[in-house]
């Protein structure tokens, strides 16, 4: 599945880490640029993350259970303009949520170093860029930042029969 893109994104300036030292309005919205090379450079950071009915960020220390209703897999690559790794959904209040497509867009939490630096890219101009961005989870979300094609993939393209010839299948979710 897109779990993020390459792309510029509004965002708050209270959003924005470290926005007071950097001078930023905290109620003003910032264009900020996911560069192709630091989306490139973090993929393997978003191998093994949570996926979350909410967008809220996890650590060992503060796990939330209810809100963890899958994983992402050990497949993460960037293919340009997106940021590609499998998914699994457990919870199956997830797999109703995708399936009415009440929730089946993905929002992508990471953290990340805001470069301030203005320019354009791709004709999009943009106030800042994000740096040494690190996965964090997967949030399930009904219209995620980054657009309609950051969504959990459609099962009709996965061939479950060909690639797993006699298994028997359990409902699933690909």
């Amino acid at each position: 599945a897109n779990v993020s893109k390459a792309n510029v994104c509004p965002y708050r300036g209270a959003e924005i880490p470290g926005w007071q030292e950097l001078g930023l309005d905290p109620d003003r919205i910032y264009r900020l640029l996911r560069d192709p090379e630091e989306l490139r450079r973090a993929a393997p950071s978003f191998n093994g993350l949570p996926i979350t009915s909410q967008h809220v960020p996890l650590t060992a220390r503060d796990h939330r259970q209810g809100v963890v209703v899958g994983a992402t897999g050990t497949d993460a690559e960037f293919d340009y303009p997106f940021l590609r790794v499998s998914l699994v959904v457990w919870a199956q209040e997830a797999i109703d949520d995708i399936e009415s497509g009440a929730k089946k867009e993905l929002s992508a939490g990471y953290h990340y170093m805001p470069d301030m630096t203005p320019g354009v890219d791709y004709g999009m101009r943009f106030d800042g860029v994000m740096r040494d961005i690190v996965g964090n989870h997967i949030a399930l979300v009904e219209t995620g930042r980054a657009g309609p094609d950051v969504v959990v993939g459609d099962a009709a393209a996965f061939d479950f029969d060909r690639l797993f010839p006699g298994a028997r299948r359990i409902k699933h979710l690909w």
